[in-house]
């Protein structure tokens, strides 16, 4: 039985909300998570090297994912590549790894773990399949999580009583 692959690309900010969203993507498909952090090499001059905070980002990336998919079981396998061009290594790394789909994430009309533009310019130049995932913005997210406890004030017994001053 072949085991579902997912590739999630990464170029800049370790975003919790989408790396956890992923993995638990992964896990509800018994799929492989397959971060894959892009350092991007300027096509001009390369031999200037990567930017080293980029470098520690990446790195940071890879532990996080790593490190929230050993907490879900969910098997991983971690990438690094140095490029100048993050669209084409993002669809070759999809095609030599057999990736099923590619996870991209926006919040607000903007990339997550990848620029926007990047993300733009992959759908346009995509060979994979690809999936956009849609995260509500950081202040509908803490509503949602508030709404648990300000519903469980209405239960019954559970309720609040004001005394109005008379």
């Amino acid at each position: 039985m072949k085991t579902t692959r997912l590739l999630l690309p990464f170029t800049h900010g370790v975003e919790m909300h989408a790396i956890e969203q992923a993995i638990l993507l992964a896990q509800g498909h018994d799929a492989t998570l397959i971060p894959l952090s892009l350092i991007y090499l300027p096509p001009e001059s390369p031999a200037r090297g990567a930017r080293l905070e980029h470098v520690q980002q990446s790195k940071d990336f890879l532990e996080t994912v790593q490190h929230k998919a050993a907490h879900y079981e969910v098997p991983v396998e971690r990438f690094e590549v140095f490029t100048g061009d993050v669209v084409k290594s993002i669809n070759l790394v999809a095609e030599e790894l057999k990736c099923d789909g590619v996870l991209l994430f926006v919040c607000d009309g903007n990339g997550i773990l990848l620029q926007t533009s990047e993300i733009k310019h992959f759908m346009e130049h995509a060979t994979c399949n690809f999936y956009v995932i849609r995260l509500p913005s950081k202040k509908d997210r803490r509503s949602t999580r508030a709404l648990p406890r300000w519903l469980s004030n209405w239960l019954p017994g559970r309720r609040q009583h004001l005394s109005v001053p008379g």
